[in-house]
């Protein structure tokens, strides 16, 4: 006897609905597209527990009679297309017909629709893709479809769903993301009973754009007008201003014929539109639209038809990034950009200003007085010294301040002048080192008897602080401080979702923080001791951290955290040091359990012999004198 089954059509059903409807924001995908394939222009989305118990989707569409209706949720029944060459000359999102089908086999469904004025439609109820009950209802033009308990014949996969709260930001962030294709339609959104989105008077993609990113990005797109790069492929684009960026691609938004994308060509042509705008390892917020004839698609190489294929596409991306960059690169953004502002100093004010460093690593900046060989370049007036890389400082003249550092506190620093503590515990293995100088605003030199040590003072730095911040959530002994001004929060969709499924981590971390309406929250207080400079930016970052962890454990999310924190938080390569400050960073070191390496990986420190620098010199043998 054979080994192969045919499967029944309840089983196959259910294992092709698993290809399409992975998840609650999967079936809302679906039904708002059928919604604008119908020419609705008010879509209403309600939502309860994230999607699993109710999710609900009205239009003002065309609707459906009543035998278009009950065959509808029948497997490959579509109105999009009848012969395969349709497939080529496409304008509507739906083609297969298979998305109702895959919804009704793990659901429970009702719908209701008419699509003419008499105002009397059809209502049918179905369970597991069938009909149950059909009834003739008074109904406005246009469809609502509810799906009640989704997954409920499929426990495996609705046991995998287990953070309503992070369902509902997904649905929440692709309302929001579609409003930006359709401004001409309205989107209302609900989640348990609570608006969390609605984009009435909002006609504009620049009103939504300041709807989803809140007032930190208000005005701070450069917009392209349409444009037509090829004869019948057109593009238009919303630029976010390069000092608002994001550390993944999250926020890059693709349409193709009003179809919501992902593309991995469109990513490359934003890094090469912002590159050198824009630090490595950050990325543009942006809205792409365009408009390609469908013969040059294919759409059908996805199950969700999220990827398509384009015709000729290096041509058509060549020509997007010979618009985009001269357009964003061209664009005045004095008033938002601080190196812009930097260059109305004079360089006798820019030598004489005390600087606010990137971080606020110290709470004031220390004078430094340069070697008198260094001084005397500046009195002959030689240019030459544009171009020294060695900071001199003279110990007898440099303020011997040292100013609170990040995650030191108070009692760590003896009297008036906080000057560094002497009774720092000893560890195995200490390096007495003197510092030398600051070589290029990156590298502590320092020195003992045994020779010279280069140190990179971000890696430096990065170590201390993780390794202090480790051990405090270790001994659950990380306080939190409040914020003098707490800092308000406009978050999209999928971000709020991150943040309700973290909240309690976080405030574990030192993180407070305070639901203050739909999408918004306030940040009330933070590690005790962490000083940043751009705490809005540093939190953002620390949500997308979070939203590429949603598969590890908790205890790699928190270490995550803490690398992210150190990182940010130390001193950064370019930024000036004092003598003390120097001296402060390797008596610090010298209390770490790894003083090799950053949290990253990247060496800290390099060691050059006396031994070795004899040999280079050709000075002998060097005898330990």
């Amino acid at each position: 006897m054979g080994i192969i089954n045919i499967l029944d059509p309840s089983t196959a059903n259910k294992i092709a609905a698993g290809e399409i409807i992975e998840r609650p924001v999967s079936v809302v995908k679906e039904l708002m597209e059928n919604s604008l394939d119908a020419k609705a222009d008010y879509i209403e989305i309600e939502i309860i527990e994230g999607g699993l118990s109710l999710i609900r989707v009205m239009d003002n569409g065309q609707g459906m009679d009543s035998e278009d209706a009950q065959i509808a949720f029948l497997r490959y029944a579509t109105s999009k297309i009848s012969v395969l060459e349709d497939l080529f000359k496409l304008s509507t999102f739906g083609f297969r017909g298979e998305a109702l089908a895959s919804i009704a086999a793990v659901s429970q469904i009702v719908l209701t629709t008419c699509n003419n004025s008499s105002n009397i439609g059809i209502k049918l109820k179905l369970a597991a893709g069938e009909i149950e009950n059909k009834e003739s209802v008074a109904s406005l033009q246009g469809t609502t479809i509810e799906i009640r308990n989704l997954f409920f014949n499929t426990p495996g996969r609705r046991k995998f769903i287990t953070n309503r709260s992070y369902e509902a930001g997904l649905i929440t962030e692709l309302v929001s993301k579609y409003s930006l294709g359709y401004p001409g339609v309205r989107f209302r959104l609900t989640s348990n009973k609570e608006v969390v989105f609605d984009t009435s008077g909002l006609d504009s993609v620049e009103s939504r754009l300041e709807e989803i990113y809140g007032q930190e990005l208000a005005g701070k797109f450069v917009n392209i007008a349409t444009k037509e790069l090829k004869p019948k492929i057109n593009v238009e684009a919303w630029l976010a201003l390069p000092n608002y960026n994001r550390n993944t691609k999250n926020q890059q938004t693709f349409f193709i014929n009003g179809r919501l994308i992902k593309s991995k060509e469109l990513n490359k042509v934003l890094d090469e539109t912002y590159h050198t705008l824009i630090p490595k390892g950050r990325f543009a917020v942006a809205l792409i639209k365009l408009e390609i004839p469908a013969t040059e698609l294919d759409v059908n190489i996805h199950p969700t038809k999220l990827q398509v294929k384009i015709n000729n596409l290096d041509t058509i991306l060549n020509s997007m990034v010979d618009l985009f960059k001269p357009k964003l690169w061209n664009t005045s953004f004095k008033d938002n950009n601080p190196l812009v502002k930097e260059k109305s100093y004079s360089k006798e004010e820019k030598h004489n200003k005390i600087k606010e460093t990137e971080n606020n690593f110290f709470l004031e900046e220390t004078p430094v007085v340069y070697h008198q060989e260094i001084l005397s370049l500046k009195k002959s007036g030689s240019n030459e010294e544009s171009n020294a890389i060695f900071n001199y400082p003279d110990t007898k003249e440099v303020t011997p301040a040292i100013e609170k550092a990040i995650f030191v506190t108070s009692e760590d620093f003896k009297n008036e002048e906080h000057e560094v503590s002497q009774d720092m515990p000893e560890v195995k293995k200490r390096i007495d080192l003197k510092p030398l100088a600051q070589l290029n605003n990156c590298f502590i030199l320092a020195q003992d008897k045994k020779g010279l040590y280069i140190i990179d003072q971000h890696t430096c730095h990065e170590r201390i602080l993780f390794e202090k911040f480790f051990k405090g959530e270790n001994k659950k002994d990380i306080s939190s401080e409040n914020l003098l001004i707490p800092l308000s929060l406009t978050l999209t969709g999928q971000q709020e979702g991150i943040l309700l499924k973290n909240i309690i981590l976080l405030k574990e971390l030192g993180f407070v923080v305070e639901h203050f309406g739909p999408r918004s929250f306030v940040l009330r207080a933070i590690p005790a001791g962490l000083k940043l400079k751009d705490r809005e930016n540093f939190f953002m970052d620390l949500l997308e951290v979070l939203s590429e962890s949603t598969r590890i454990t908790s205890a790699k999310i928190r270490e995550n955290i803490i690398t992210m924190a150190s990182c940010k938080g130390a001193v950064k390569a370019n930024q000036k040091l004092t003598l003390p400050e120097m001296q402060y960073l390797i008596d610090e070191l010298n209390n770490v359990d790894n003083p090799h390496a950053c949290p990253h990986g990247r060496p800290i420190i390099y060691h050059l012999s006396m031994e070795e620098l004899y040999k280079i010199f050709g000075r002998g043998e060097y005898r330990g004198d």
